[in-house]
């Protein structure tokens, strides 16, 4: 912090507007403030201290700072012009204050405290040229605490050095200047600050050993799944102690290239194995699939051998079938044969009505050589009458020689489908006789 210019207007002692040049004071090094008692050196002091923060040292209001001499109608003023932070500022407060009325007998207003901070920007035509930053209170000590990195307490133990206590600081011995020290600089935050970091070193120490603990177990812990990684020959690393981190992030650094390793060589066994069970996998499935095969061949055999036991009852079937046929060629015949009686007895009845009418002696004429032509005629209707019963039989047969025949020729197609999709059997196939259709 460098401090340029101070201006003070009718504050404390000063009953007009006083002016200090720090720059000129600074050009010979340091300077000095000197006076009698009541000169104003610590009033120059309060006013640097309430521009900056807006109070003064101690407990004094701020209400008090104006001059008991000050002319009516002057306003109390400090202004001081000061570099700080990389930064030149410049700072003017008035206190709150009353002066008298404008109207007659209404008395004293009261003025409030007032602030206003500039920030110099450069200069033209020589004139400094100064932007404002803030006017509020709150703000304005925002930005002088940001500045200077000190707040008012910390400005008046540190800067402030009041006079008495410095001349007791200059006659103490070691031991009471210590305590006017603390004391002066509110060391007892450091004091508070020692403690803390001692009971963080126990905390500390604590940590580090339940950490020194728990690290000789992970130690052991990791040891013993080390034989897990099935090291080469001398790859094995050497196990350290606890005490000695260095070795012991080697010795995990080792053993975090092994089961790398590991985990190269795991991964690699993982997909020959799933080579292997997709072959096995195929292989299964070819399997099933000949095991299926062979159970229809076997199925279809089965079925082959029993309609080759049923190839008799078959032939049977079929020429009881074929006499139906024939049985039905017959029927009409049978009908002709019918109608043909039923013409002749009615040719019998007349012929005897019309034998009847003849002379006895002619009425025998020819009847040996009719009766024995409807006895022939007779025999032959009872004969085919014997039929009848077969073409009954022959639709019967006809339905069942129907469903033989599909049952025979599923069991054909099966026997072929399975045949060919057996090893060596569409040699099989090709080599065995065609069964014969009965």
């Amino acid at each position: 912090m460098h401090l340029h210019h101070l201006t003070v207007q009718v504050f404390g002692p000063f009953a007009r507007t006083e002016t200090v040049d720090f720059d000129a004071l600074a050009d010979n090094g340091l300077f000095l403030l000197r006076g009698d008692t009541g000169a104003g050196k610590t009033s120059v002091l309060d006013a640097v201290c309430f521009a900056l923060y807006g109070t003064v040292p101690g407990i004094r209001p701020t209400h008090r700072l104006r001059s008991d001499h000050a002319p009516t109608g002057t306003r109390t003023t400090v202004t001081l012009d000061f570099s700080s932070a990389g930064r030149r500022l410049k700072i003017t407060r008035t206190p709150k204050q009353e002066r008298p009325s404008a109207r007659p007998k209404s008395g004293f207003v009261t003025d409030e405290a007032t602030v206003q901070l500039h920030q110099h920007t450069g200069t033209a035509d020589g004139h400094d040229q100064w932007d404002p930053v803030c006017a509020s209170h709150q703000d304005a000590v925002r930005e002088i605490e940001a500045a200077l990195g000190l707040n008012k307490e910390q400005f008046c133990q540190v800067v402030l050095l009041p006079q008495g206590d410095f001349a007791k600081f200059l006659r103490s011995d070691a031991k009471d200047r210590a305590t006017l020290l603390r004391r002066l600089f509110g060391t007892d935050r450091f004091q508070e600050l020692q403690t803390w970091l001692t009971t963080r070193s126990k905390d500390t120490g604590k940590k580090l050993d339940e950490a020194l603990t728990e690290v000789r177990r992970l130690v052991e812990r990791i040891d013993q799944e080390t034989h897990t990684l099935h090291p080469q020959d001398g790859e094995t690393p050497t196990r350290p102690t606890a005490d000695d981190p260095a070795a012991i992030l080697a010795w995990t650094q080792q053993l975090l290239t092994l089961s790398q390793k590991a985990s190269t060589a795991a991964k690699a066994d993982a997909e020959h194995s799933d080579v292997a069970h997709d072959e096995a996998k195929r292989s299964h499935e070819k399997t099933t699939d000949l095991a299926e095969r062979q159970a229809r061949h076997h199925g279809a055999r089965t079925r082959r051998t029993a309609l080759d036991e049923q190839a008799a009852d078959h032939a049977r079937l079929r020429e009881e079938l074929d006499r139906g046929r024939n049985a039905r060629t017959v029927q009409p015949l049978l009908d002709g044969l019918d109608r043909a009686a039923a013409a002749l007895e009615e040719a019998r009845v007349g012929e005897n009505r019309a034998r009847a009418l003849l002379a006895p002696e002619h009425q025998q004429d020819d009847l040996h050589h009719l009766g024995v032509h409807l006895e022939r005629r007779r025999t032959e209707r009872g004969r085919i009458e014997s039929l009848i019963p077969s073409e009954r039989l022959h639709a019967e047969l006809g339905t069942r020689l129907n469903g033989l025949a599909a049952k025979e020729q599923q069991a054909r197609e099966d026997l072929d489908e399975a045949e060919s999709g057996s090893p060596g059997g569409r040699q099989k196939r090709t080599g065995a006789p065609a069964p014969s259709t009965p």
